[in-house]
């Protein structure tokens, strides 16, 4: 079973997304960056916040920054989609230039089923991606 990440500070959305992806994935959610970051790489896919609260005591720092970390810093991060409450899922281009780092976006808007189809697309074409790789060597 793929495992994904969810990290938000908004426990309910959270708790939605684990609810309803529990017969697909293996959900895990994440309140804080810290325990998100440190843990990151077990994972196949992870959605992240745009507006995420580092922690109580330290500045603001955007799921586009922890992307471009992630990115930076994990050989193999998983596969990163920035989620977002502020832009609708009419307009995903202007998601899209929110982190051009992320492999693709979400917002939060487009509703559990429509969130659930586009996961399940992202980890599939990953696959295909890795076996192409794998049969061609």
């Amino acid at each position: 079973m793929y495992k994904v990440a969810v990290l938000d500070d908004d426990e309910y959305w959270c708790l939605a997304i684990q609810r309803y992806f529990r017969k697909e994935f293996e959900v895990s959610i994440f309140l804080e960056v810290e325990n998100f970051l440190s843990k990151a790489s077990q994972f196949d896919l992870a959605i992240v916040d745009f507006s995420i609260p580092r922690a109580k005591f330290e500045p603001k720092i955007s799921g586009s920054e922890i992307i471009a970390h992630l990115k930076k810093t994990l050989e193999n991060p998983p596969i990163l989609v920035l989620a977002s409450g502020f832009i609708s899922q009419n307009d995903r281009e202007a998601g899209q230039k929110l982190c051009l780092q992320a492999d693709d976006f979400l917002a939060k808007d487009a509703g559990l089923d429509q969130i659930l189809i586009q996961v399940k697309e992202l980890i599939e074409v990953k696959n295909r991606e890795k076996n192409d790789v794998t049969t061609k060597n």
